[in-house]
């Protein structure tokens, strides 16, 4: 009996980090777009970023970094508000090898898109959405973009 209790105490271990969330090498966890030199995309592509991710065009023109959220008003669900509220998305975009240029995107309120490099960078969605009570941390923004050509 005592043998077959050191197995088991063994072996759930095992068998839990085997069901576990697989790890990977690209810096993105959680499908977000990152890693060091960002995850290519496409253009007109709708990609995810969680803070400090990056994600570049395939070709390398452009190269675009989520920040942070500058910002966040929008009215959470279960509360009752005057406006709908708006965020502020704060982004990096580097052509080519350049130096980066800051850009703030919003939810709600303009610009909700800046066109760079030949490109329009798009702020799509911002998750999670508020809910009345429950604080977002910083880490657990997804910011969802698209880069289209103008």
């Amino acid at each position: 009996m005592r043998a077959g209790l050191v197995t088991l105490a063994l072996a759930v271990p095992l068998v839990l980090m085997a069901c576990g969330p697989a790890s990977s090498d690209d810096g993105g966890g959680d499908g977000d777009a990152g890693g060091p030199a960002g995850t290519p995309v496409g253009p007109g592509e709708v990609f995810t970023l969680a803070p400090g991710g990056s994600a570049r065009l395939a070709d390398g023109a452009l190269t675009v970094t989520f920040k942070d959220v500058a910002g966040d008003s929008r009215c959470p669900t279960g509360a009752q508000c005057i406006w709908e509220g708006d965020a502020t998305v704060a982004v990096s975009v580097a052509e080519g090898g350049g130096a980066p240029a800051a850009h703030e995107l919003h939810t709600t309120l303009q610009p909700g898109e800046v066109a760079v490099g030949g490109y329009t960078l798009r702020l799509v969605a911002l998750n999670p959405y508020p809910e009345q009570g429950d604080p977002i941390g910083a880490g657990d923004y997804r910011a969802d973009f698209t880069l289209t050509p103008n």
